[in-house]
């Protein structure tokens, strides 16, 4: 809570300074009436999980007011707000306004992890414009190979390129799957380590959680590479693949068979077959 502040008075010759002097006091005493009002509308907001409103609240009380100690309660609202970059530029100003904040090894600490932070989400956000980039060149090969063979297929024979065995695109296509659900169990799991590192005030707690999340959301990355280079690799095998190896090419027997669609909203690719 904030205090009001304590004003002496110089004594001064004449009545003119004492007076000003006192209206001072007055004027100042009432910038911390108004200071500590505002103050206890912005905590009132805090605790109600309303942290814009706390926010500008607690700027405007230290804009009154001027005192260090609310620079942490403005660092505190924007950590809650998940404005990283904001938190550690007002944490940063708290200690220079108050070098021995008795807090002061904790505010340091909770500097270092939302720096890293920061640093690690930048690095994920190049990382992802480059997967994204990598996939939509990987996107434009797999629909050109795809009309490719689409234009040399001949349907009517039902059978592809014919040099290898359906059995290299089962297995293969049976690896993307089991390497894509391991990537959605392993980004819901990051998801998960994800809010316990939110929830957390505990600064080596939030540290443990923000590490295991990484580590988690590496793993997930990992499947999902595998998942779409393994996904990539059966499409290929699919147009060099002999469907007619399961019936011997008669067309009495099974067969199966790519099949490409064309329409205006894109492709389709697929299996077609005869039992």
């Amino acid at each position: 809570m904030l205090g009001c502040c304590v004003w002496g008075c110089l004594a001064l010759p004449g009545g003119i300074a004492l007076a000003q002097e006192q209206d001072q006091a007055q004027d100042q005493s009432q910038l911390d009436e108004a200071a500590r009002l505002t103050f206890e509308s912005a905590r009132q907001a805090f605790v109600a999980g309303d942290y814009e409103a706390a926010l500008a609240r607690f700027r405007q009380a230290y804009q009154l007011s001027a005192r260090p100690g609310l620079l942490y309660n403005i660092a505190q609202t924007l950590d809650r707000l998940r404005r990283d970059e904001e938190t550690v530029a007002a944490l940063r100003e708290y200690l220079e306004a108050l070098p021995n904040a008795p807090n002061r090894p904790e505010v340091e600490a909770r500097i270092r992890v939302l720096e890293t932070a920061i640093a690690e989400r930048e690095a994920e956000t190049a990382a992802q414009l480059a997967e994204q980039q990598a996939q939509q060149a990987q996107t434009q090969q797999e629909q050109q190979a795809a009309s490719g063979a689409a234009a040399t297929t001949d349907t009517d024979a039902g059978g592809g390129i014919g040099i290898l065995h359906p059995a290299i695109f089962i297995s293969v296509g049976g690896l993307a799957l089991v390497a894509g659900g391991l990537a959605i169990f392993a980004g819901l799991e990051t998801l998960s380590l994800n809010d316990a590192y939110l929830m957390t005030n505990d600064a080596a707690a939030a540290q443990l959680a923000y590490d295991e999340a990484s580590s988690m959301q590496t793993l997930a990355n990992v499947f999902l590479f595998s998942a779409a280079g393994l996904g990539a690799a059966a499409v290929v095998l699919a147009v060099l693949t002999d469907w007619d190896a399961f019936g011997g090419g008669e067309s009495d027997r099974a067969s199966l068979r790519p099949l490409f669609m064309a329409g205006p909203n894109g492709g389709q690719l697929g299996l077609g077959g005869s039992f």
